[in-house]
């Protein structure tokens, strides 16, 4: 079965979880096989929450449909980092200095990438970390499972609230083997052993943070991680 069908036949039972009886469900959308099969490094960005309520809105076809370059304070950053994390690792410089063609590069490299939300169902213009670890809780097999069907190289855990959901919940699933580890540089991550893939931890895009200095680290520790 292709990775459509499966997340189709996921999300299915995602919708049907109690946790999102209180809203409209909103999947992620499809992964571009071809262009994530095709990747040398699948890279997976698992963010908080839906923001829209609109029924059939999902994240894939708002990255598609270059949603991202109306948007000013989440995708900068995502694209950044994606850009960086799939083209060598450049110097922030030089990636600020084309910034400009780097977005119109994004429609080709963002394909290469999966956005996900952890929390289903719309939320606030502000999420409410109870919110999003109570999903995680309830939700949190659902969550390993779409981590297993597209097998990515790392996921990056966009917020402390994921990273943390995701690791009690490897803890709470049984013999799944992982192990939390940390760069020299001190950016935490877990090898999960079963699905061959590293999840790390990093801070939200919208964090306030000088946006070299968060390029740079996060380019940095994740070359001594893969």
């Amino acid at each position: 079965m292709d990775i459509n069908s499966q997340l189709d036949e996921l999300f299915q039972q995602w919708k049907m979880n109690e946790s999102c009886a209180e809203g409209i469900f909103i999947p992620d959308g499809h992964v571009d096989e071809e262009a994530w099969s095709g990747s040398g490094l699948k890279l997976m960005v698992l963010l908080k929450e839906v923001n829209s309520s609109d029924d059939g809105w999902n994240l894939q076809q708002f990255v598609r449909e270059k949603g991202y370059l109306k948007e000013s304070s989440t995708w900068p950053a995502l694209i950044r980092w994606a850009y960086g994390i799939l083209h060598g690792y450049p110097e922030f410089q030089e990636v600020e200095n084309r910034y400009a063609n780097v977005k119109e590069e994004a429609d080709q490299f963002l394909r290469q990438v999966y956005f996900a939300n952890v929390k289903k169902i719309a939320g606030g213009s502000q999420a409410v970390h109870k919110d999003i670890e109570r999903h995680i809780k309830s939700t949190g097999p659902l969550l390993l499972q779409q981590i297993r069907i597209l097998n990515p190289s790392m996921v990056l855990c966009c917020g402390d609230v994921i990273f943390h959901g995701v690791q009690k919940v490897l803890k709470e699933t049984g013999p799944s083997k992982s192990e939390r580890k940390q760069t020299s540089g001190g950016l935490d991550y877990i090898w999960w052993d079963d699905a061959q893939t590293f999840v790390i931890r990093y801070h939200h895009p919208n964090a306030h943070f000088p946006r070299a200095m968060s390029y740079t680290y996060l380019m940095k520790e994740v070359q001594k991680i893969l």
